[in-house]
């Protein structure tokens, strides 16, 4: 078995539509309204159990750690900052703006959510024989708990984990969260999570106006318009696993992630030994986020991608055309360390996802809860 950690460019993943010729020979102006995606399925049914998530803000804590351990020297500064109610990109830019410097010099290793109470690393040049000042700075919501010198700029995606402590309350049925907590420890559909797509899925139509050949000159929108349309063509790839039984069966010539690793090889055929690695958890089924990239799959398991894609091939074109490049994800996450605890009618629980996951993908399998904390702010906007 060979590795592949890089996915080489060629030509567009080619997919034949199963839509009718007059639907595919439309002008652009008829797309522009997002396609109709079918519900994600659920791996272990649809939870009954009820529950209300972040009724207050430590409800939902996330604790970043870095895949890697400062050196305490170098001449960039690193910032291990708690927020609470803010965005990262927000946060990023009060910090420059107190230092001094342009916000393109101020870093973070990836985003986090704003409804949370979230502990991060922020990253800003500070020469060695200067002194920040950052306990003068006041910033709303910010607190910084820790500094430590590093040599190196901190780059997106250097995180090795995500530690989640989440509250759920009022838990209307604590018999079916048992059962629930004890199946997701085998691993839940590595979707990603709603706040990807937007309120009401508004990234995913700011991604039709762009596929229907409208300008969107903004590179931060533009940017989530891609990465909602790409996001939910692989949900739907893993969705379409789930619902035909096939969340942990390998079609010949499918594609495997090492755990743990961005790694992945070809599997050409199913033996004993791919069993029980993906078992054992060793191993994970992938599905592709759409682009221009090489493609792995081959056989069966190609016929089964392309199939999947089929209906949503102007939106494959359209990332082609604009030169995205396709990357790999897998199908299925497992959180890691879990732990809980059960105080009356509400559940404590402890676990940690690998970077780019979402806590709500383990939360959908496991409850039918009500976001007070999202639905606070939709009132508000």
């Amino acid at each position: 078995m060979t590795g592949h950690s890089e996915i080489l460019p060629a030509q567009p993943l080619e997919i034949t539509s199963d839509l009718p010729a007059e639907a595919t020979d439309a002008p652009q102006a008829r797309r522009a309204e997002a396609p109709q995606f079918p519900p994600l399925a659920y791996l272990y049914g649809e939870p009954q159990a009820t529950a209300n998530l972040r009724t207050q803000a430590d409800d939902f804590i996330v604790d970043e750690e870095l895949s890697f351990t400062p050196t305490g020297h170098g001449e960039h500064l690193l910032l291990l900052v708690e927020k609470i109610g803010q965005n990262t990109q927000y946060v990023a830019k009060q910090i420059a703006a107190a230092a001094g410097l342009k916000a393109r010099l101020v870093s973070y290793a990836g985003l986090k959510d704003r409804h949370a109470v979230t502990r991060q690393w922020f990253c800003l040049p500070v020469p060695i024989k200067q002194e920040l000042h950052y306990q003068d700075w006041n910033i709303e919501g910010v607190r910084i708990l820790q500094t430590v010198r590093h040599q190196r700029r901190l780059k997106l995606g250097s995180i090795k984990q995500n530690h989640f402590q989440l509250k759920l309350r009022n838990v209307s049925d604590q018999a079916e969260l048992e059962a629930k907590l004890q199946q997701i420890q085998q691993g839940v559909p590595n979707y990603y999570g709603e706040q990807r797509f937007g309120h009401f899925g508004g990234n995913l139509q700011l991604a039709a106006r762009l596929f229907a050949g409208e300008s969107i000159p903004d590179r931060q929108l533009r940017g989530l318009a891609l990465s909602a349309s790409r996001s939910m063509l692989f949900n739907q790839q893993v969705s379409a696993r789930v619902r035909e039984q096939l969340f942990l069966t390998l079609l010949p010539g499918a594609v495997v992630q090492l755990d743990g690793s961005g790694s992945v090889f070809s599997v050409p055929e199913l033996t004993d030994e791919i069993s029980q690695r993906l078992q054992e958890q060793d191993l994970h089924p992938t599905a592709i986020l759409p682009g221009i990239g090489k493609v792995l799959e081959t056989g069966a398991a190609l016929d089964w991608q392309l199939q999947q894609l089929a209906p949503y091939q102007h939106w494959v074109q359209a990332l082609c055309d604009l030169n995205v490049n396709t990357e790999r994800r897998s199908c299925r996450l497992v959180p890691k360390a879990l732990s809980y605890q059960w105080q009356d009618d509400t559940l404590a629980l402890q676990f940690a996802l690998p970077t780019g996951c979402f806590a709500t993908s383990v939360l959908r399998e496991l409850v039918k809860y009500q976001d007070l904390g999202r639905e606070q702010v939709m009132l508000e906007c």
